[in-house]
């Protein structure tokens, strides 16, 4: 989910080498999974809404949520920058209640992915 690829993130960032294990499927096989689940009712255990790249939010309704002031609104603020950079609205720089939507978050995961194995990061799915 978020919080791991924010930490493989700060990780690469520090110089490490990083393998990130996801129990499901990438975005992209992860869509198909939830399409069969949607439509011909057949469920795949570890690729569904709660499990693969994205984690559980990835087909929310994409709404962020932090209830954080203060100190820690500078790191907010990075984790935002961070979205944007990778194809979240701008918008949510400045709105009280950022939204980012579906279609939004599985591109931004794509290019979160892309911009990690660029750096060298490892994935390995399910």
């Amino acid at each position: 989910g978020p919080a791991g690829l924010f930490a493989a993130l700060t990780l690469i960032e520090a110089g490490a080498r990083v393998i990130v294990v996801e129990r499901g499927q990438p975005v992209e096989v992860r869509g198909g999974d939830i399409g069969r689940l949607m439509v011909r009712r057949l469920l795949d255990p570890e690729s569904n809404f709660c499990y693969g790249e994205g984690g559980a939010g990835t087909w929310s309704d994409g709404k962020l949520t932090t209830r954080i002031s203060g100190k820690r609104g500078d790191f907010i603020r990075r984790v935002f920058e961070t979205l944007v950079h990778f194809g979240a609205p701008p918008r949510i720089l400045i709105d009280s209640k950022p939204h980012l939507g579906t279609d939004n978050l599985v591109k931004l995961l794509k290019n979160f992915r892309k911009h990690m194995e660029e750096c060298g990061v490892e994935f390995r799915y399910g």
